[in-house]
């Protein structure tokens, strides 16, 4: 498995701000009054799971897994960070949807790497 640097500090600062912007008092729950809590969460975890699984190269099933893995952990740390503040509180149902989001982010990007492959072949061919 070969990593790729500049996709990987994307995805940790994006984490890190996200955490971040989430711990400061009030501000998490005005964004879920105007936005909606879970689609939060997939909107989030789906851009993360996008830029882990372009931080990663190799076989693509691993690059699924450690993938999927990568943004189960990510969300696990969110909802314990929430757990920690007074004026959050964490879900076992967020993290579910964080894990969702990653699935459904990572097949899709399986779907258009094969289509992408696929079509780049045919047209070497002619």
């Amino acid at each position: 498995m070969q990593l790729r640097p500049f996709w990987m500090c994307l995805l940790l600062v994006f984490f890190i701000a996200m955490l971040a912007v989430g711990s400061i008092p009030g501000n998490a729950n005005t964004l879920s009054d105007r936005f909606g809590d879970k689609l939060l969460h997939l909107l989030a975890y789906g851009f993360m799971a996008a830029l882990c699984f372009q931080s990663l190269r190799g076989r693509r099933i691993n690059q699924s897994l450690i993938s999927l893995l990568i943004i189960a952990l990510f969300g696990l740390i969110d909802e314990l960070v929430q757990s920690l503040l007074p004026y959050r509180n964490a879900s076992l149902l967020d993290w579910c949807f964080d894990i969702a989001a990653g699935i459904t982010v990572i097949t899709f990007m399986n779907l258009f790497s094969t289509v992408a492959t696929k079509t780049r072949s045919a047209c070497e061919k002619k």
